[in-house]
């Protein structure tokens, strides 16, 4: 073969194994093209038991995962579930009401996520649903800010109840100077034990009302006519909402004590009542310092109020030595993430425990009562080593029970002779 013919033969060769790299290449792309096609999803709600999102999907691709996303109003993120089990034309997921402490009026987004075989990334469309309280047949009355929901009563029940939230959010919100805009959905509820199910597991027995503020509703136990019941609930539970706006931050929650005395003191201020709990506790030694309802607040009922008492309180010592400007200066830092101390500082040039401690000498206290464990008693000293004379250990058995102990031995050891006796006498026969 002469130089030509080579040259020639390694053009074709070459143009052969190009057209053989694309016809694989394409091969290989229309197998990465081998994806999943999403059809219309739907959602479903039951209260108390959860909610069903179901998405139909097409196509020939092999998985190798199948997530679900879901984010709703309580998060900053989207919490992701494996699919263990995919089915054959559609995905479904059931999140359960009880494990995901869901209430009412909860909106909820989940998305389904597919991962192909090669890698790939399939993503489905949002799937938007509520979780509702579908036991009643819920009527609605809507005002500027608040949209009243209730099952029972009449009009003029609902009215009022409307009226009484248009007007605490709006005192709310006037004294921690910031505008609301967005809806707060009220939902009323008549009976006790309708209430505490729609609160859940986690709701205490002494509460008339409770706010969700990052999903902006509030639920209260109001009969129908009882309205004068509820005149500093609502307004209690909606400064919730509006704090919750203000502060609402993914890094860190402000102290309870002012997120509840706030609430208090907007709906009720500083009364006769919770003045005369505080004193008490200060005379008694048992007031409790700011630092221990930063969380969570106590569940023995005196320990309860005495918490409320003790947050409006400090409120409204802030509110007289600082003034109500410093006061949201506080509330707007925490809404920057912002640690106690640092929010404290950037108000009043005093951290935290400074103002505990500041309140509470204002309140008399200088010295607390230590509560918790405490050192086990002694037990009591055996005569030897009160006199210290016979050089036994302290420790050592007294005479009575060390007796008693030998006897009982030498008891069991006259029953095993006896039945080793016996055995020997049964085996001889």
């Amino acid at each position: 073969m002469n130089a030509l013919s080579r040259n020639r033969f390694a053009r074709v060769g070459v143009a052969v194994a190009v057209a053989v790299a694309m016809a694989i290449g394409s091969g290989a792309g229309s197998v990465a093209a081998a994806s999943i096609a999403f059809g219309t999803p739907s959602a479903s709600s039951s209260f108390g038991k959860g909610v069903t999102f179901r998405q139909p999907f097409s196509g020939g691709a092999t998985f190798r995962e199948v997530d679900i996303a879901i984010t709703d109003a309580r998060s900053f993120g989207p919490a992701v579930v494996r699919i263990d089990a995919p089915g054959a034309s559609s995905f479904t997921y059931v999140l359960d009401a009880l494990t995901a402490n869901l209430r009412p009026n909860t909106q909820l987004v989940g998305r389904f996520e597919v991962t192909l075989a090669d890698g790939t990334v399939e993503k489905g469309p949002d799937i938007r649903v509520t979780y509702q309280d579908d036991r009643f047949k819920w009527r609605t009355k809507v005002g500027t800010i608040v949209r009243l929901h209730w099952y029972d009563g009449d009009e003029a029940f609902a009215q009022q109840a409307l009226l009484l939230g248009e007007k605490g959010i709006s005192n709310a919100a006037t004294f921690l100077g910031f505008k609301e805009t967005a809806p707060v959905d009220f939902y009323v509820y008549s009976d006790q034990s309708s209430f505490y199910d729609a609160l859940g597991p986690d709701a205490r027995d002494n509460v008339g009302g409770r706010a969700i503020p990052e999903t902006r509703t509030l639920f209260a136990l109001i009969a129908p006519g009882d309205i004068s019941y509820a005149s500093t609930v609502v307004p209690h539970e909606l400064t919730h909402v509006v704090f919750g706006d203000i502060t609402r931050n993914p890094y860190h929650q402000p102290v309870n004590w002012l997120n509840e005395g706030i609430a208090v003191y907007v709906s009720q201020g500083f009364d006769s009542s919770d003045k005369q709990l505080v004193e008490q506790a200060a005379a008694d030694g048992s007031l409790m310092p700011l630092s221990a309802i930063r969380g969570m607040f106590p569940t023995t009922q005196d320990r309860f109020y005495l918490a409320y008492a003790e947050s409006v309180s400090a409120v409204d010592y802030f509110v007289r030595t600082y003034g109500r400007e410093d006061l949201v200066r506080l509330v707007k830092a925490f809404g920057t993430g912002a640690s106690d101390d640092e929010a404290f500082t950037a108000a009043i040039g005093l951290g935290v425990d400074g103002f505990d401690t500041a309140w509470m000498k204002v309140n008399g206290v200088t010295a607390l009562r230590s509560f918790g464990p405490q050192p086990a008693p002694t037990g009591p000293a055996t005569a030897n080593s009160k006199s210290g004379g016979s050089g036994e250990s302290s420790n050592s058995l007294p005479v009575v029970p060390l007796l008693a102990a030998v006897a009982v031995l030498v008891g069991l050891l006259l029953v095993v002779v006896l039945m080793f006796r016996r055995a020997r006498s049964r085996g001889a026969s």
